[in-house]
């Protein structure tokens, strides 16, 4: 088919915006096709690359044209329908579509080169001694790879503890004191298969097998005891737990194989995360509301028609419901379907939900998966086994054909957006283009819907669905301000510093009528930070511009940006003054008050230095659920995708934590967290209560929470962000300028600000200023914003090809190699 398409451009993992080409051997010629996988030469190294289209002929002079290695996949490892997905996320995110394709495939699968460095074998180590040349990073590197022999660069920052090493290794290889050479690494992930054992052709005959059982019984009761287990097994059995079962040795095992009773082979297992079976679901009875939105999805989903859904629900109106009928609708049409959840939300409470309605047809992708876990799971839909990807962010690029229904839950979630690593997609924004491209039905689900796809229902793009009521019309909780400086004034902090007497009372009476409490402070760790009352000494991070945050059970202090930790001092560094106080209440202090105040109290709490190990927030969770504690606490892990019916009072310690953030989104975030958190409490016959304790009572914010009231707070910033041209009346982009040297930063970024200013003088710009967050991980930190109306630039096309236009001209990333360009397209942070 492809014999007289002689070359394929290619598109590489690497931060180039070009496609490259490579001739293709005629001994590959039927394996290769746009979406596969091939393995080329670049330069020195060996890469994987994406094939993305065939040409019969080029401009490019034929000896420069390298072949292709090898072709890696038997089929594509990317549809036609992904690989469109994927150019239009290059040209909307401005990232090179390779950086794509790399996100959208499970990590660990490629084949590539990797550098090492080593010392030449002509270098005299003795010399080092008297070598004044080289500068004290050069002579790190050097006692580095003395000590270790080999390194590659990853390791060589690790161990020395800096991601500025470029400069002083060229440096080093242009005075031949170390050389480097590139070896082939095998991928990390791959199939993965287990012994197993059955019987063999000739022992097929149970009545047979019984009558050996017999004979062997009194001579070898081993051999006997296996095969009396296997007996009962219709399938093969994995060796290690007929081992187990029967508690036999290998050896007797291999007697029994030598017996030629029973075989040993491999087979392929599938690693699943949960390795659970659900039970089967309640049958649940639709109320009005929910047959409604219904009927309206099944007449989009009966037609095969694109259409975007915003299913603004309040909290426990039954929008999960809601999305299980419409993908039961989508599969008996042979459509596949995938959910996406925020990671925060994606608890084994809510996965097994959809596999007990979908038996079989579930496959889960998140990132607590192991690399082989997501890789079978991505496998297992390419292959269509399974119909249903349910999943975080990356679960939008699982590849799946024939897509029927898109399910984004809690569209709002900043969590959606990617941050840091390209590209820089927004997974919601993706799943309503990929329901373009399939001609599928999207919901995008909400109790407190983001402001752009509110406006986006108001203004028609979106179809809006409403489910105003509770299910079984429980009413919504209700909610009290607690003004916490009023409170410290009447009161002091005799009482507690943390707990109003409101909030105490409440937790005592909850108690003592043997119901359940979750209590949210968005703040992990004991303290914020430490400071000396004697001269204001506040130690902060080293590598970082931030405070560091007392741990007390480690008693050490930790920047949760880089991971830097120190002992917690006894006495001021400064001035060696004894008066430290601790500033800034975490999760840590919350329990510890807990303690104090309700001893009789069983107290868990759950934050990011609770749930690292695998499962450890389903413990927590079913231990909750299943009444062995009373009182939940945590960060707002504990404000998503929770369902307890015992739970009738929520208590917020602080709604103060991102209220005043530098962010024109703080406001937004703080009434969606304190929306959700509220609607944990009450359920059926129990009547929720919330209590929110502040110091800015008078927040438009707080007030519109405590009423439930979503529309008045999106009325509300109306004004303000339209003559701010701020989302969702303008696009947006962050220009990040990162590097170890500040001046360089401010050079380049005056430079491309000037540059985006003359490109259109209806663009907007903010800066070039310090980021919030001016260091991390010894990297300075400067950004443009830039605002373009969209009463001008309604798509953003303007912004993009401004910024388009500016990368292409500046020449830093070639003449500056320490400096790194990110551009953020949307952004949901400023920082």
């Amino acid at each position: 088919m492809n014999a007289m398409k002689r070359y394929a451009h290619i598109a590489l993992p690497l931060p180039l915006n070009s496609l490259f080409t490579y001739r293709i051997p005629d001994s590959l010629a039927d394996a290769t096709q746009p979406g596969v996988r091939a393995l080329i030469q670049f330069g020195k190294r060996n890469l994987t690359g994406y094939v993305i289209a065939l040409a019969a002929e080029t401009d490019l002079e034929p000896s420069l044209i390298k072949n292709i290695e090898d072709i890696l996949d038997e089929i594509p490892a990317f549809s036609a329908e992904i690989l469109e997905l994927a150019q239009w996320i290059s040209d909307y995110y401005l990232c090179p579509l390779g950086e794509v394709l790399k996100a959208m495939l499970p990590a660990g699968i490629k084949l590539e080169s990797e550098r090492q460095f080593r010392i030449a074998p002509d270098f005299d180590p003795r010399l080092i001694a008297d070598w004044k040349a080289g500068s004290s990073r050069q002579l790190e590197i050097i006692d580095a790879l003395r000590q270790n022999g080999q390194m590659n660069f990853k390791q060589l920052e690790k161990a020395l503890g800096s991601k500025s090493l470029s400069y002083a290794l060229r440096q080093l290889m242009n005075q031949k004191i170390i050389e480097t050479s590139e070896e082939m690494l095998a991928p990390k992930v791959k199939p993965k298969f287990e012994k197993h054992v059955r019987f063999r052709e000739a022992w097929q005959n149970r009545d047979a097998v019984s009558s050996e059982i017999d004979r062997l019984r009194s001579k070898y009761p081993g051999r006997a005891a296996i095969l009396e287990w296997l007996k009962e097994k219709e399938n093969p059995v994995p060796m290690r737990l007929a081992l187990k079962q029967t508690g036999s040795t290998s050896e007797t095992l291999k007697k029994v194989v030598q017996g030629g009773y029973i075989e040993i082979f491999d087979k392929e297992v599938f690693r699943d995360y949960y390795q659970n079976v659900p039970e089967p679901p309640p049958k649940l009875v639709l109320n009005a509301d929910q047959k409604r939105v219904l009927e309206i999805l099944s007449d989009t989903l009966r037609i095969n028609e694109f259409k975007a859904f915003l299913l603004h629900g309040v909290t426990g109106s039954g929008k999960t419901q809601v999305y299980i009928d419409a993908l039961k609708m989508a599969l008996s049409r042979g459509k596949g379907a995938i959910v996406l959840v925020p990671e925060i939300s994606l608890t084994p409470q809510t996965v097994r939900r959809f596999q007990s309605n979908f038996p079989g047809q579930v496959a889960v992708l998140h990132s607590r998966m192991s690399p082989g876990e997501r890789y079978d799971s991505w496998r297992r839909l390419r292959s269509g086994q399974f119909k249903i990807a349910v999943g975080a962010r990356s679960a939008i690029f699982a590849p799946i054909e024939n897509i029927g229904l898109i399910v984004v839950d809690e569209e709002h979630e900043a969590s959606y957006k990617q941050f840091e690593t390209n590209p820089l997609y927004h997974a919601r924004d993706v799943a309503v283009m990929r329901g373009k491209l399939n001609q599928a039905a999207v919901i995008l689900g909400s109790a407190t819907p983001s402001s752009e796809s509110y406006h986006n229902a108001l203004n028609g793009k979106y179809t809006y669905l409403h489910l105003p009521n509770r299910i079984d019309d429980i009413p919504m909780p209700e909610v009290k301000l607690v003004d916490m400086m009023r409170e410290h004034r009447v009161y002091g902090f005799e009482r507690s510093k943390i707990f109003s007497n409101l909030l105490k009372k409440k937790i005592q009476e909850k108690l003592e009528l043997k119901e359940q409490i979750i209590l949210l402070q968005n703040r992990r760790g004991y303290a914020s930070y430490l400071k000396c009352k004697e001269c204001g000494y506040v130690e902060e991070c080293k590598h970082c511009s931030i405070t560091l945050t007392y741990h007390k059970k480690h008693t050490h202090l930790r920047c949760h940006y880089c991971g830097y930790t120190k002992r917690a001092p006894d006495k001021c560094p400064q001035c060696a003054g004894l008066n430290i106080q601790y500033k800034g209440v975490g999760t840590q202090q919350v329990e510890e008050e807990l303690h104090a105040l309700f001893p009789e109290a069983r107290v868990i709490r759950m934050d990011l230095d609770t749930t690292r190990g695998k499962l450890a927030h389903d413990r927590i969770i079913t231990s909750f659920g299943n009444g062995k504690y009373d009182i939940l606490l945590g960060t707002q892990m504990v404000a998503k995708g929770l369902d307890f019916h015992r739970v009738t009072l929520v208590g917020v310690i602080s709604a103060d934590t991102g209220l005043l953030l530098p962010d024109f989104r703080a406001g937004e975030r703080t009434f969606q967290l304190l929306t959700q958190v509220a609607g944990r409490a009450g359920r059926k016959e129990r009547k929720g209560e919330v209590i929110i304790q502040t110091h800015s009572p008078g927040n438009q914010c707080l007030l519109f929470a405590q009423k439930h009231d979503f529309i008045g707070y999106y009325q509300s910033e109306e004004k303000p962000r339209k003559e701010l041209s701020y989302p969702p009346f303008g696009k947006l982009a962050n220009i990040l300028f990162k590097g170890p040297d500040e001046a360089v930063l401010i050079q380049h970024a005056t430079r491309m600000a000037k540059s985006i200013a003359a490109y259109s003088d209806k663009l907007l710009l903010l800066g070039p200023a310090p980021s919030p967050l001016f260091k991390i991980e010894n990297q300075f930190r400067w950004q443009i914003i830039i605002k373009s109306p969209r009463t001008i630039d309604p798509s953003g096309k303007l912004l993009r090809d401004a910024i388009r236009a500016a990368l292409k001209a500046d020449k830093s990333p070639g003449t500056q190699p320490n400096l790194k360009i990110t551009v953020d397209i949307d952004p949901m942070s400023m920082f």
